[in-house]
């Protein structure tokens, strides 16, 4: 399984504290098979989590050496919390899509609706980025309005979900949630979303795994946790 969505980057957001707490995450993760994780940090408007994309390179320069030799790929990106003004800010060069790729990770009000969040989606698409909404199944805002979901899909919306949340990680809603927008064939990738070392999300791995095959089959299981992530770092369509 490969992770599209972590707070490994030490120092810059809610995730790790330091570089200690980082390395025993990627050994958590090494240790449970997970080599590929893409680095997520919060990026959040005009509010503390606003680490710039240099400092973040810096930070995640130190660490690619490590994980290498660990035996872990590792990418930079940022979890963007969504914003009116995101484009006007990722052409500032303050925000990070994935891996440098057209694919930007965004997360949506928690627990309320959002306006405009499909026109601020569509903006980005507009402008050759592709939004990958971050952990559809916790909004609890909108549990069952399969509509909103299918609404972004068409638009060209992607989707990732945690996959801690199908073993109940989140609660029951969250549950449901996740695998019913597994069955609707709305979910294009898998993330652990996890932000310290004792947190034991990785050790849910193979129950996910059997829950993904089961709703979706292998051929789709193979996307959902492996391919497109490949296609993200390189940057190619989904």
């Amino acid at each position: 399984m490969k992770d599209l969505h972590s707070h490994f980057l030490p120092g810059v957001d809610d995730g790790a504290h330091s570089m200690k707490t980082t390395l025993l995450m990627l050994k958590n993760a090494k240790e449970h098979g997970v080599c590929d994780i893409m680095f997520t940090p919060h990026y959040i408007i005009d509010s503390k989590y606003e680490s710039s994309k240099e400092d973040n390179m810096a930070i995640f320069e130190e660490l690619k050496s490590v994980a290498d030799y660990m035996g872990i790929n590792i990418y930079l990106g940022n979890e963007v919390y969504c914003n009116a003004n995101i484009l006007e800010v990722y052409k500032e060069g303050k925000i990070a899509t994935l891996n440098n790729s057209r694919y930007m990770l965004i997360e949506i009000p928690m627990y309320s609706k959002m306006n405009n969040v499909k026109s601020i989606f569509f903006e980005l698409i507009s402008n050759d980025i592709i939004p990958i909404l971050a952990h559809p199944e916790r909004y609890t805002a909108y549990y069952n309005d399969f509509d909103f979901f299918y609404d972004l899909r068409k638009m060209g919306v992607l989707m990732q979900i945690n996959f801690p949340s199908l073993v109940g990680e989140y609660g029951s809603h969250a549950k449901k949630m996740a695998k019913m927008l597994l069955k609707y064939n709305l979910i294009s990738f898998v993330g652990s979303d996890i932000h310290d070392y004792k947190e034991d999300k990785y050790a849910g791995i193979p129950k996910a795994e059997k829950i993904i095959k089961k709703l979706v089959g292998e051929a789709k299981f193979t996307e959902i946790t492996d391919t497109n992530f490949e296609k993200v770092i390189n940057n190619e369509e989904i």
